[in-house]
């Protein structure tokens, strides 16, 4: 039994490997050229970044349908292919109808688009609840440690992939490309969902409730899990503020060559990649608050080198930037995963699953679509300071850091009764290789957040 148990989880991590070659085809620097080529505008992109995220509203949908069905497989597994193929007649729409007008075209596109993020949504809370019924509860967070490891090594290996796409086949257009890349991604997305066929599927455990409303908020009701949700919220909001404008950023200001900017990206799996074991480990021992609270003071780093950046220094500064905030993403993500399925009970499940990543998304998502509003009414910013100019771009990446530092407040105060505090997190992290490598920002951190309960105010 314990054998077909590590067999099935070894399937989960190599379909979650595939799932990363799909993601890296469809929504590397490859998309973000292509909708360059065909007209988008900065409020296309916060369109086209916020809406699919808005779409993890449909999670809520996705928990009052996993509370009522048997058998979860089934739905997982056809919904989610019909999500990811979707993507095919986004790549070809250009090629398939070229006279048709740009505007016309991105419409057609977000239509599709947010269809394939819904349908994508509907299926996560069935997903999680299905792992948090078949991963052992003790093994949790190392799992997920290990997996993710894999993961983004596979993750980096596309990027480089898409590289040479690139740079090999520059002399093709960016819709040609992108619809090559599309074809690879989905093709591997599809295969990774198919391999759910061999994974079993411990009994679901329903729940009837009369009050559909009270079933949803549940998770708000709960005190522990009410400021873990405000974290989560406030957190991706200042996070997709900057992040989701930066690719574009490289790409049209500071006018990096598209391959050498999918290369530069590469670089993020690999930090995650050393170190995932590794937080898996620590949230396991350390409990998840901490874990949060250190990878979180130190992510309003990458918003304030984006806004410092030049095209002279940004191909060998934001690969080594982007190195250790992955670092940081990697600890945030297994935290996130592993407080969401420790903290939320059998019962009922999948709505508290639902509340964080719905969540997620739609502050996400207001913050994608918030940026982009600003970029387009700041069009004419221009600031002379410090010897050099600053524009609407550099602007929001400042307040992108703002926003970041804030919510560093937000996950100390999470509620985890049983975690250690930050402080002894930092402390075993200063002597751990390669955690050795953040020893000068930790350092900074145990200077000014070291006595926590002067920090909180409690």
């Amino acid at each position: 039994m314990a054998k077909r148990s590590l067999e099935s989880l070894t399937v989960v991590t190599v379909a979650g490997c595939l799932a990363m070659v799909y993601t890296t085809f469809t929504t590397s620097p490859l998309a973000t050229e292509f909708f360059r080529h065909i007209g988008a505008t900065e409020i296309h992109f916060g369109l086209l970044s916020g809406l699919p995220m808005i779409m993890l509203v449909m999670q809520f949908a996705g928990a009052f349908l996993t509370n009522r069905i048997s058998r979860r497989k089934p739905w997982f597994m056809f919904f989610a292919i019909v999500a990811r193929t979707l993507y095919l007649p986004v790549a070809f729409l250009p090629l398939l109808f070229p006279s048709l007008a740009s505007e016309t075209k991105i419409r057609v596109m977000l239509i599709l688009l947010v269809l394939s993020s819904g349908l994508a949504n509907l299926i996560v809370p069935v997903w999680f609840s299905w792992m948090g019924d078949l991963i052992p509860r003790r093994i949790l967070n190392r799992y997920w440690g290990g997996r993710q490891r894999w993961m983004t090594l596979v993750w980096t290996l596309s990027y480089l992939t898409a590289g040479w796409m690139a740079f090999s086949l520059r002399q093709f257009s960016p819709v040609v490309l992108y619809a090559l890349a599309c074809v690879l991604g989905v093709t591997a997305g599809v295969i990774d969902i198919s391999l759910f066929r061999w994974v079993p599927e411990p009994e679901n455990e329903r729940l009837f409730q009369a009050n559909v409303f009270r079933e949803i908020l549940e998770p708000f009701s709960e005190p522990h899990y009410r400021s873990f949700l405000v974290y989560i919220c406030c957190f991706h909001f200042s996070v997709m503020i900057g992040s989701c404008f930066m690719q574009l950023y490289v790409l049209k200001i500071l006018k990096i060559p598209v391959w050498q900017t999918i290369l530069i990206w590469s670089t993020t799996g690999l930090g995650g990649a050393l170190v995932a074991k590794s937080w898996g480990w620590i949230t396991d021992r350390h409990g998840h608050r901490p874990v949060l609270s250190f990878c979180t003071s130190l992510k309003p780093g990458v918003a304030l080198v984006f806004a410092l950046i030049t095209r002279q220094w940004a191909p060998l500064i934001l690969p080594i930037v982007f190195f250790f905030d992955n670092m940081l993403n990697s600890g945030n993500t297994i935290a996130i995963n592993g407080y969401m399925l420790k903290m939320a009970p059998r019962k009922n499940r999948s709505a508290f699953v639902a509340a964080v990543t719905a969540l997620t998304g739609i502050f996400g998502g207001i913050g994608a679509m918030v940026a982009g509003i600003i970029l387009r009414h700041t069009t004419d910013f221009q600031l002379v300071f410090a010897g050099r100019s600053w524009n609407n771009y550099q602007l929001l990446f400042f307040l992108s850091f703002v926003c970041r530092v804030f919510c560093v407040s937000l996950a100390l105060a999470i509620k985890e009764p049983t975690s250690a505090s930050p402080v002894t997190v930092i402390n075993y992290l200063m002597g751990q290789w390669p955690m050795r490598m953040l020893m000068f920002p930790v350092g900074l951190y145990r200077k000014f957040f070291g006595d926590e309960e002067r920090f909180t105010g409690s």
